[in-house]
């Protein structure tokens, strides 16, 4: 795939992502779920299409591996 192609869907999808992203709605969904804080959801939203995950793979998985970054950030979620 040449990079004009990539660039011209790019421009077909990004949309969508940002729909799934940051709407209100996905912020408020988010939230009911007790995510605090706009890149704790973000992490939390893509993440969930990869299933359930025990307590430490989802705090590597937002800290960049150290385990630090977003604790506490879902208490609902085991975070």
């Amino acid at each position: 795939m040449g990079s004009s192609t990539a660039r011209r869907m790019w421009g077909i999808v990004e949309p969508i992502h940002a729909v799934t992203y940051f709407s209100d709605e996905a912020r408020a969904a988010g939230g009911a779920l007790g995510v605090r804080g706009f890149w704790a959801e973000y992490v939390v939203q893509r993440a969930a299409p990869l299933g359930a995950v025990g307590r430490t793979s989802s705090r590597r998985a937002s800290s960049g591996s150290t385990g630090t970054g977003s604790a506490g950030s879902c208490p609902r979620c085991g975070t």
